[in-house]
């Protein structure tokens, strides 16, 4: 599967920033490479760095005090981390796991705030996408409270579908490999019951498994099919 390394200047965030701006902001950026399995950051750290994805996924996974994970989101290029620290010093609410090789641009949180002060349409660009990021999260929350197992993970792979989606001659290929644990994880279930989701999904010929990846079909009456 092909690996795309996004240029900072392609992101909508940084479009517009003079070129001095933006030579200052790159030049004291630190990079960072990620193997799968690697953490970025750790829950309940203290963190001052803002962080950049340019290539790869990173899984926020949060764990409470009895053991249990749940993962929060999925994040790829041109998504921000720890943005929280351009706030205030305080904890991650979570960690982030690399899911397969990553590259990181690392920026100091004084560094982005001077950028952010010498540029009011930077700033605002950096306000709409955390609003935006919050607003998303809310309303992911809001309609699963309501949803079926079966309904959550089929709302995940059309999510997927649309961020990680790559056109393929029989389909939409999700470029992501995610296991059966993963998925439960992320929308709250077990995995128990993501088995038997799964299974009545691809009875209903919508979906199928191919090398670890989802593909949604052409057919618009067709939610998922993934490939053996």
């Amino acid at each position: 599967m092909k690996r795309c390394i996004i240029c900072l200047q392609e992101l909508e965030l940084f479009q517009g920033l003079e070129n001095q701006q933006f030579s200052n902001l790159c030049r004291c950026t630190m990079k960072k490479k990620l193997g799968k399995g690697d953490y970025l950051f750790r829950q309940d750290e203290m963190v001052s760095t803002v962080y950049l994805i340019k290539s790869g996924k990173l899984k926020m996974v949060q764990t409470t005090k009895d053991g249990h994970e749940t993962i929060l989101d999925v994040c790829g290029p041109g998504e921000i981390l720890g943005e929280l620290s351009l706030y205030q010093d305080q904890k991650e609410l979570s960690s982030a796991v690399a899911m397969e090789d990553a590259y990181i641009c690392c920026f100091n949180r004084q560094q982005f705030k001077e950028s952010i002060q010498q540029d009011s349409s930077f700033a605002w660009r950096v306000i709409s996408y955390l609003g935006k990021k919050r607003y998303e999260n809310l309303q992911k929350q809001g309609e699963e409270t309501r949803q079926t197992v079966k309904e959550k993970l089929l709302n995940l792979f059309y999510r997927f579908a649309n961020e990680y989606g790559q056109k393929e001659a029989w389909g939409l290929l999700i470029d992501l490999k995610v296991t059966q644990q993963e998925l439960a994880d992320m929308i709250g279930s077990s995995r128990v019951m993501v088995v038997q989701a799964l299974k009545e999904l691809k009875e209903a010929s919508i979906i199928d498994r191919k090398k670890g990846y989802y593909v949604l079909k052409d057919d618009p009456c067709v939610s998922v099919h993934i490939f053996e």
